[in-house]
């Protein structure tokens, strides 16, 4: 008896430890499944990454945006004031975009407050930015960066005329540059010579590139030349839009001590001189006159042969081969430099432009020159406008391919040329890429209001703005088609989607269902 009681109580005991291992064995697993998801989901927190698969990268920020946020050198706040509305087409984009913000750039803080609910947060984002109740709108997306601050209505981030294309990425790139910078940059434009107006919103004006200048945030000023009989001081930028009638020699004087020249590159204090011209010129026929400024610009290593107009053949569709004026500039056509290499993959079309080309250098010129954009290999200029009904190609008198219709210049490097440039001396020993710039464009019409929908058009003209400001890292940014995908079904494809449809499928079910009746007859 003793000994089975023994055996039963080693049998008990044996029992309880084994339900004591398997009982911890599942509290270790438990503990360990906890620690992996613990660990999992902290870093997935902070190391995710965001794929935007829409069509037209709807959700996605330009390289340009990535490089200003990646530079941040302070925290940006960014607090949306919208009313919640998620029928509202772009409230989602808005939030989605921001969120792409904070992802790129830890410095970006995002906040979202509804002012109709939360009006305690309203009135404490108003004492820390000093700012009254009233200035504290609704539906507006609020910028931040030390004590300045920038507030962006909803209205601004949406195109106002159908497709309306969604620039909330170029608003709020726009805002950010404007918090964190200390000054703006001025840009002067040169009125009394027939320029156009670029507060002119007609079809002929330059109103829809003023606003994706100031949007880019530099400051648009105009500037009569025979009043101020200077370029002012704080000019950053002087751009001169499609001249029609000519520069005077005093005017022309003006522009050359802004700029500085291969015979004096300092000013009165011994500094570099800093002057940026972005000169957009016309062909000089029918009523235009000749600029005046061919031979300015030739001291930069800029010829311009304005009396000739680049014409194209192209081979249309029902027509054939037709001569014309308008270039459809694309892919090898851009010459590689900072100002055309985000835009290569978009198409540029320039209508009517005159020839303008880099000179070859020589030991006297301080300044090189550069061609950005080439037109078509079957292009030519013509030079005998107005002499015959039909552009025509004559070898002996026009001007044959290769055209150059863009050309930058600035100062040549004063090491490691093949020849010696003046001031190559002691005194600018490490300047880099310093001094005067300069961006010739053969043709103005690409940038009026009636073109900017042209994908190249009004990037290539804030690229060159950028690069002249020297803020090559802060190049212009489209605007975003909405994301619309349509089917176009042909007659045959609509015929088969009908009877497959209508027919095929009940037929279908119609045969299972009699083959299954049938089977259970038998």
């Amino acid at each position: 008896m003793d000994t089975e009681a023994e055996e039963k109580t080693e049998e008990s005991l044996s029992g309880r430890k084994r339900k004591t291992v398997i009982g911890a064995n599942v509290v270790v697993m438990v503990l360990i499944s906890i620690t992996i998801f613990v660990f999992v989901s902290y870093t997935n927190d902070r190391h995710y990454y965001r794929f935007d698969f829409t069509a037209s990268g709807s959700y996605s920020l330009s390289s340009k945006t990535k490089k200003i946020l990646k530079n941040l050198d302070q925290p940006v706040f960014v607090t949306t004031l919208l009313v919640h509305n998620p029928d509202y087409r772009f409230y989602g984009q808005i939030l989605d975009i921001l969120k792409e913000y904070k992802y790129v750039s830890g410095k970006v803080k995002v906040e979202s407050i509804d002012p109709l609910r939360e009006v305690t947060k309203v009135v404490e984002l108003s004492e820390r930015l000093k700012m009254s109740l009233e200035q504290m709108e609704r539906d507006t997306i609020i910028f931040a960066c030390g004590d300045k601050s920038k507030h962006v209505k909803l209205s601004e981030v949406i195109e106002k005329e159908f497709p309306f294309k969604f620039k909330g990425e170029e608003i709020f790139t726009s805002a950010i540059l404007n918090v964190i910078q200390e000054k703006q940059t001025m840009v002067y434009y040169v009125k009394g010579h027939g320029e156009r107006d670029l507060g002119d919103f007609e079809r002929a004006g330059l109103g829809v590139l003023s606003n994706a200048i100031k949007r880019a945030n530099y400051n648009v000023i105009p500037l009569n030349l025979l009043k101020t009989k200077k370029v002012p001081d704080n000019c950053d930028i002087l751009f001169i839009a499609g001249p029609t009638k000519s520069f005077t020699t005093e005017e022309t004087n003006y522009i050359r001590d802004y700029l500085g020249t291969s015979a004096k590159l300092v000013n009165e204090k011994g500094e570099l001189k800093e002057g940026k011209l972005l000169a957009m010129l016309e062909p000089a026929v029918v009523s235009n006159k000749p600029s005046g400024l061919k031979a300015l610009l030739g001291e930069y290593g800029i010829v311009v042969r304005d009396d000739a107009v680049v014409y194209n053949r192209v081979n249309r569709p029902l027509y054939g081969m037709q001569t014309v004026n308008k270039l459809y500039i694309s892919d090898s056509m851009y010459i590689e430099h900072e100002i055309t290499k985000d835009i290569r993959s978009l198409t540029t079309v320039i209508y009517g432009s005159c020839v303008v080309s880099p000179a070859p250098l020589n030991d006297t010129m301080a300044f090189a020159a550069k061609t950005l954009i080439q037109a078509p290999d079957q292009s030519w200029g013509e030079t005998e406008l107005g002499t015959q009904r039909k552009p025509n190609y004559d070898e002996d008198v026009d001007i044959s391919s290769p055209i150059s219709l863009v050309v930058a210049s600035e100062l040549r490097e004063p090491e490691g040329s093949p020849t010696a440039p003046p001031h190559a001396t002691k005194a600018f020993a490490g300047i880099g890429k310093k001094g005067p710039r300069i961006v010739v464009f053969g043709d103005v019409d690409f940038t009026a209001n009636a073109f900017a929908d042209n994908p190249g058009n009004q990037d290539l003209t804030l690229n060159a703005i950028s690069w002249l400001a020297r803020k090559e890292k802060e190049l212009g940014i489209s605007a975003k088609a909405p994301d619309i995908r349509r089917v176009a079904i042909k007659p045959v494809q609509l015929t088969v989607i009908f009877w497959l449809s209508v027919v095929g499928m009940p037929s279908i079910s119609f045969l299972v269902g009699s083959f299954v009746w049938w089977r259970r007859r038998r």
